[in-house]
């Protein structure tokens, strides 16, 4: 259970930043009308939203008490802030990752993204954030050559060191996997949020195949945008997830649970 009494955020303390590129942007911007771009970057503010209102779930509440995510997004780009390290803090912000990435994708949006970890100063107020790991995430980010969202070496080290606690929550462990995955340079292990799910809508069907189907058939619709280069990351990101499958390092068998419209 997390902790039972309410903080407040601080500017500076040790955080988690997940830093997400909203890929072809520009390119996007020149080809399509302003009310579709304009209709896309609303989508993720709903997802926002969600996100922020998930908290009015009393079941949710009692769980996450204290944990809070903070979402700023200009342009192409999204950052994600957790409240604090507290291993609770650390949990919600995986799972709110996961549910607005896998939203992304959903709503026809190429995205990828790193996190990272360590001393970050948000001052909501004044529009200020600063730290390293912003850098770090966003270096890591740059990266990839897939859509997805890897873990940087300093929440690796995060997670060693509170094994211990992490072993107890409950959402922790589906929401992360650990494997061999596309970066510019070639496949290089890391860990990696497990956002595939996101994509199924049939959640209370136990057909496998139809559940493949509608993750496939999410990840296809990108073909249709790009051509060339730029398909590698389509391509990769089905590849990654057939084999994914195929070695039952993810599954997309357990049902997902439902807060207030947010998935976990």
């Amino acid at each position: 259970m997390a902790e039972s009494k309410k903080t407040n955020w601080k500017t500076t303390d040790k955080r988690f930043v997940a830093f997400l590129d909203i890929l072809g942007f520009k390119d996007s911007v020149m080809r399509n009308t302003h009310d579709d771009i304009y209709s896309k970057l609303t989508s993720i503010n709903k997802v926002k939203k969600t996100i922020e209102n998930s908290n009015n779930n009393e079941s949710f509440v009692e769980y996450y008490f204290d944990s809070e995510v903070y979402i700023v997004n200009f342009s192409d780009s999204i950052v994600i802030f957790s409240k604090n390290d507290d291993v609770y803090n650390f949990e919600y912000f995986l799972v709110a990752v996961r549910y607005l990435f896998g939203k992304c994708i959903d709503n026809g949006i190429p995205v990828k993204g790193g996190v990272a970890y360590g001393e970050v100063s948000v001052n909501k107020s004044e529009q200020i954030y600063f730290g390293q790991p912003i850098i770090d995430a966003y270096l890591l980010e740059e990266d990839l050559n897939h859509f997805g969202i890897v873990l940087h070496n300093s929440v690796d080290k995060y997670i060693l060191d509170n094994s211990e606690s992490l072993k107890d929550l409950k959402y922790y462990e589906k929401s992360l996997f650990s494997y061999k995955v596309p970066l510019k340079y070639g496949k290089i292990h890391h860990s990696n949020i497990n956002w595939f799910k996101m994509l199924i809508e049939s959640k209370e069907s136990d057909d496998f195949d139809l559940k493949k189907k509608e993750v496939l058939s999410k990840l296809n619709q990108f073909y249709v945008t790009c051509s060339g280069s730029p398909r590698k990351y389509v391509d990769n990101s089905i590849d990654l997830f057939e084999e994914l499958l195929s070695k039952n390092i993810i599954n997309l068998d357990k049902k997902a649970s439902h807060n207030n419209g947010f998935t976990i």
